[in-house]
């Protein structure tokens, strides 16, 4: 501490004005997002992180560790605690251990009675399909920090959520006094004999779907939830034949993702087709009537195994204005679709949607509109989780009653990703969602791959019509990636974020932990609503591009150019430096950016995206370089 030094009045007074001016303008002045990391760097898979804030005010975070995902024997659920709102974090300590079987895609949840939950999968035999989704509850007393030292909750065994989805196991139908009657007891999937549908034994066609079983055999499946399938993709391929939402991207997209779901992917040798990846349509309803099943064929083992979690659950309230329901979205690698478990009695009974079936919709996350309707947001995926996706653009489905069923999802015309993502809730009722939003242009790479090596925060005022966008992470330079992002506001109102944070490694290789990201609530609105512009030259502006709808400087081969860039923040504008950017190009081979001066260099003909990014603040701004000869 300073001593203080005898001074006149006069100065005494000076010098409290201008302490009083500092501290003022200190606290003015934003923060920023700060960031820590949750453990040590390792060499082995820290994954699928998921938050929680508990009653007592701690953060509560649990990852999977181990040797692998879905194949790695020493995999298990680890976690760690903070008491300082992120800042720092204890050491990780076990959480739960399936001996012998790796445990993934933990998800935590307070509900409102203050129970915490811990949902999570446990894979039988190193693939997807194999998955058997559990949980674990600790109430009130039994998992604050200072109740548990700081350490695991003191939860209840783990219980098993037994995925029955449709109508169970049943058997042949047979027809009389007007109906299809089926046996209670039976080892296969409801079906009806295509030889007993006769003009005196009718059947809807709205009500089965034809399958034929790869070791021989065709069935009129009338199983609700192979039919529902059925239907929800006929809606959906005529949804994508009028709207056509994925040629946003470039002409003539849209149609390559309707060949994708119904005839598979298929490469040119020489004068013949190979194909190496099945239609999503077919082969989803085939698995789902367990025609694909040569151990019992027709016996819907895909429906029964296979749902993993990844997202909070919500809660909400029902119609009598009492009971809670508890709403878990899951999803099927094996079937490339999405249901939601709920129970309305705590757990002790759960039931299931419907379907929700589009372009690979998986790994759902949830939010309730003010109107009461509930959404979901799905990433895209192929057959058994392949990392090839199949559309870079996330989808969305509605439901009206509390989960039970869901709506044919429409594409949204903005949301992009590479892996999971995670909304949330501000207190003003203001959506945010995390996300690998950015992706290749269409002029650079029309296949739309995706990138982890960023990773955005978005925030709708709208519920989901607009987004703007800042952004938390970027290592497009470093090659760092960022996987798997999730959110949570706190009771604070604060946006907490937690993510797979990989590091490379002088001489190959990666290390690998859980980084953590935070933005104080009073300083959100104020990092959405700063602005970066910029000027070239002897200060001019980039004109406005009307195809790519972005500021635009053209360059001639061999020209370089200084790039000034100026802040907005908080209403006052100033000069950004250089070293408070971010400065990449998606394509340095036609113009690169010195991250040291802002010049532009134009290095051979064509278009390259410059993007600068504040590193304090996520601002982001982007313009095209059109170099011409």
């Amino acid at each position: 501490m300073k001593k203080m030094k005898r001074v006149s009045l006069f100065l005494s007074l000076m010098l409290i004005f201008s302490m009083f001016s500092s501290v003022v303008a200190d606290a003015a002045a934003p923060q920023g997002i700060s960031h820590s990391i949750m453990m040590p760097v390792d060499n082995i898979a820290n994954h699928g992180s998921t938050m929680v804030e508990l009653p007592d005010g701690t953060l509560f975070s649990v990852w999977f560790n181990g040797n692998g995902e879905r194949d790695g024997n020493l995999t298990k659920l680890i976690g760690s605690r903070s008491k300082d709102g992120g800042k720092t974090w204890t050491e990780p300590f076990v959480v739960y251990d399936t001996w012998d079987f790796p445990d993934n895609n933990p998800v935590l949840f307070v509900d409102s009675q203050q129970r915490l939950w811990l949902f999570y999968g446990v894979i039988y035999n190193g693939q997807w399909v194999s998955t058997q989704t559990k949980f674990m509850y600790a109430d009130i007393g039994n998992y604050e920090y200072a109740a548990r030292n700081g350490g695991n909750a003191k939860w209840h065994y783990p219980q098993p959520i037994y995925t029955n989805v449709g109508d169970g196991m049943f058997g042949e139908g047979t027809y009389s006094n007007g109906n299809w009657n089926y046996r209670i007891k039976g080892a296969e999937i409801k079906f009806v004999n295509p030889s007993k549908v006769t003009p005196t034994s009718p059947l809807d066609p709205s009500k089965y779907v034809s399958v034929t079983s790869k070791f021989g055999g065709t069935r009129f499946i009338t199983d609700s939830f192979v039919v529902s399938m059925r239907n929800k993709y006929d809606q959906y391929m005529s949804y994508l034949n009028s709207a056509k939402p994925y040629d946003d991207v470039y002409a003539g997209r849209t149609d390559e993702v309707i060949t994708m779901l119904t005839q598979g992917v298929y490469t040119v040798t020489g004068s013949t087709y190979s194909k190496y990846e099945p239609p999503i349509v077919q082969n989803s309803i085939e698995r789902a009537s367990g025609a694909d099943n040569n151990v019992n064929t027709w016996g819907p083992i895909y429906r029964r195994l296979g749902w993993q979690t990844k997202n909070k659950p919500i809660e909400v309230t029902l119609a009598d204005g009492v009971t809670k329901r508890l709403i878990l979205p899951l999803y099927s690698d094996s079937l490339a679709n999405s249901v939601c478990a709920y129970t309305d009695d705590h757990g002790i009974t759960w039931k299931f949607s419907d379907p929700i079936v589009g372009s690979g919709t998986i790994q759902g996350s949830l939010i309730q509109k003010d109107d009461g309707t509930i959404r979901g947001y799905f990433r895209s995926g192929k057959l058994d989780g392949r990392n090839g996706r199949m559309a870079w653009h996330t989808t969305y489905s509605d439901s009206t009653d509390y989960g039970v069923t869901w709506s044919v999802p429409k594409v949204d015309p903005y949301l992009k990703n590479d892996g999971g993502f995670e909304l949330s809730k501000l207190p003003n009722g203001n959506w945010l969602i995390a996300t690998n939003q950015e992706t290749a242009r269409s002029e650079i790479k029309t296949t739309q791959d995706g990138n982890r090596n960023s990773f955005s925060l978005l925030l709708s005022s709208d519920e989901g019509l607009t987004w703007k966008p800042i952004m938390i992470k970027d290592g497009m330079n470093n090659k760092e990636s960022y996987e798997y992002p999730s959110v949570l506001v706190d009771s604070a109102g604060n946006a907490l974020m937690n993510y797979t944070y990989k590091i490379p490694k002088v001489g190959g290789g990666e290390d690998r932990t859980i980084g953590f990201s935070k933005i104080a609530s009073s300083e959100i609105g104020t990092l959405f609503d700063s602005v970066v512009t910029a000027t070239y030259g002897a200060g001019s502006s980039p004109t406005f591009d009307s195809v790519t709808m972005l500021p635009t400087i053209e360059l001639q081969v061999g020209q370089t150019t200084q790039l000034t860039y100026n802040l907005t923040i908080s209403g006052q504008s100033s000069d950004a430096a250089i070293d408070t950017l971010t400065l990449t190009s998606d394509l340095p081979a036609v113009a690169t950016t010195n991250t040291t001066t802002g010049n532009v260099t134009a290095i051979k003909t064509g278009t390259a995206m410059i993007t600068a990014v504040s590193n304090n603040y996520g601002t982001i701004f982007k313009f095209i370089i059109k170099v011409t000869q």
